[in-house]
């Protein structure tokens, strides 16, 4: 199947292509308080889901109404979907709150956002960003504190609520992927053409029983649907692919070159650090993230911690099939295996 070329190389009418300069005020240009009527109504969901005694993960939307705060989340979830594709939500209680009613509030707000997916083996739908490189060196970026470059991950949405800061680092960066593909319609059109072909994709451990570590098919770059420009990209997943098939063409690695500068240049790519209490929630078709390296303090109890959400969309984004990396497609996540790790033993610099 060949991906489907853009027919056109902007995006100009589409509030998902944007750049830093339509941020004047930076961060706060992104920024949504949740309203003071709603916190109320956050920490009594959050006590109903304690009090319970039921998993967490058993509560679903409609368990939880939230009467005041369902309006406004509603009007978040058309921006990721179909606006600018990133929100910082602010004003969760956080601060001195016993982290399982935290992760409750969280869970109860992105049930309002989407349906929470399996981020990994370990069948997580509310996943913890920790530094775990301690005990595990070869743990998934995501649990390691090393610097990430600019990605998407493997859902529809994702959203990351701030809980505890590091001690030094950890900067949030983000770019539009829509923004970054307009750019190299115009200045590089021949290496475009090499992203919508797109690249076979290595698994790194985290397929289901019987699925293949690489990708049997191509995973385009950039594609379209309907209409809808989309994105899926993570080199260290290409990179490892190109290191078991033979490796990429001079061509391929200047593609892939030539968007990661762009992508992370200050004329695409804003900087931001959340603060406790602020949750980003991002589009992954059309919103590039990364993070800084950071440092946890000697306090092991106080390492940097944010709670993760992916969760498919209830309007989601057309999108072709061959961007999908596993089996279980967009509303599946990852397929959890009994007794794994999100591991895999890097040959190159992870993302």
């Amino acid at each position: 199947m060949t991906p489907a070329r853009s027919p056109v190389g902007s995006h100009d009418d589409d509030p998902s292509c944007w750049t830093p300069a339509d941020f004047p005020n930076g961060k706060a240009h992104v920024v949504v308080d949740i309203p003071a009527a709603g916190l109320p109504v956050l920490e009594d969901a959050a006590r109903e889901i304690l009090a319970s005694g039921r998993p967490l993960d058993s509560f679903s939307r409609s368990d939880l109404p939230m009467p005041g705060l369902a309006e406004p989340m509603e009007a978040v979830s058309r921006e990721i979907d179909r606006g600018r594709g990133i929100v910082i939500l602010r004003g969760f209680p956080v601060a001195d709150r016993p982290l399982a009613a935290v992760e409750a509030m969280f869970w109860a707000v992105g049930r309002h956002l989407g349906d929470p997916v399996s981020q990994s083996v370990m069948g997580d739908r509310l996943g913890h960003i920790i530094d775990v490189t301690d005990v595990d060196p070869d743990a998934r970026a995501y649990r390691a504190n090393w610097e990430l470059s600019l990605h998407t991950d493997m859902s529809d949405i994702v959203s990351f609520l701030c809980v505890r800061p590091a001690a030094e680092g950890g900067i949030s960066r983000f770019t539009s992927a829509v923004a970054v593909h307009d750019a190299m319609a115009r200045r590089h059109p021949d290496l475009l053409d090499i992203l919508y072909r797109g690249f076979p994709w290595h698994r790194l451990g985290e397929q289901a029983v019987g699925e293949a570590p690489i990708t049997e098919h191509r995973v385009p770059h950039f594609s379209e649907c309907q209409g809808f420009l989309s994105c899926r990209y993570v080199r260290n997943y290409i990179r490892e692919a190109a290191h078991e098939l033979g490796g990429l063409s001079a061509k391929e690695e200047e593609a892939l070159d030539v968007f990661d500068a762009l992508a992370r240049s200050p004329e695409f790519c804003f900087e931001a650090m959340l603060e406790p209490g602020e949750a980003v929630i991002m589009n992954n078709y059309t919103v590039l993230h990364a993070r800084s390296a950071f440092r946890d303090g000697p306090d092991r109890n106080r390492k940097r911690l944010l709670l993760r959400l992916w969760m498919a969309s209830r309007t989601p984004r057309p999108t072709r099939p061959e961007i999908e990396i596993y089996g279980a497609g967009r509303v599946g996540g990852i397929a959890k295996r009994e007794g794994s790790v999100p591991s895999f033993k890097r040959r190159a610099s992870a993302d």
